[in-house]
């Protein structure tokens, strides 16, 4: 009963707060405003470090990481 009271008065007083008017369409993003143009941000290709690893059986998981550590002569 006492979250119904607390509720309630919290409730009652947000209903006594200013009424905030809309933000000018001049100071929204870019992507709300529909008269300014989208520049697209560059980016890697999706794929560019990309090492094609074989899948092999069972082998000493100390070797494999070793093989694997960047700056090694893994594959």
């Amino acid at each position: 009963m006492k979250y119904h009271i607390l509720l309630g008065a919290s409730l009652a007083l947000t209903a006594c707060g200013d009424v905030t008017e809309p933000v000018p369409v001049a100071t929204l993003a870019a992507s709300a405003n529909p008269d300014v143009q989208v520049r697209h941000a560059p980016s890697p290709a999706l794929l560019s470090g990309y090492v094609k690893r074989p899948v092999k059986g069972p082998a000493s998981w100390r070797e494999l990481n070793e093989q694997q550590t960047p700056g090694q002569g893994g594959s």
